[in-house]
């Protein structure tokens, strides 16, 4: 039988390939909002801060924090970068 600590590594594992906000996916996997946010702070690499690398690639920009990267193309829609921001923000 997997560890607590391997279940919810597994868990947050498949949280972050489905695409779902946390909420849509803890609904569609009955598990607990608030027990998904303790056990990714608890499992997640601390972060110290600080500077966030940026990789200029022409014609593109590329943003890296934490395992994932938005890559802004020119000619982007700027209202779907708001959106996207706006959902990273509140994770």
């Amino acid at each position: 039988m997997l560890s607590l600590k391997q279940q919810w590594t597994d868990k947050i594992t498949e949280w972050r390939t489905s695409g779902l906000s946390i909420a849509a996916w803890c609904r569609q996997n009955d598990e607990s909002y608030h027990r998904f946010l303790y056990w990714r702070r608890r499992l997640e690499p601390k972060t110290t801060g600080g500077f966030v690398e940026l990789t200029l690639e022409s014609p593109a920009l590329a943003l890296a924090c934490n395992g994932v990267t938005l890559r802004i193309e020119r000619g982007f829609d700027r209202e779907l970068l708001r959106e996207v921001l706006s959902v990273l923000k509140a994770i």
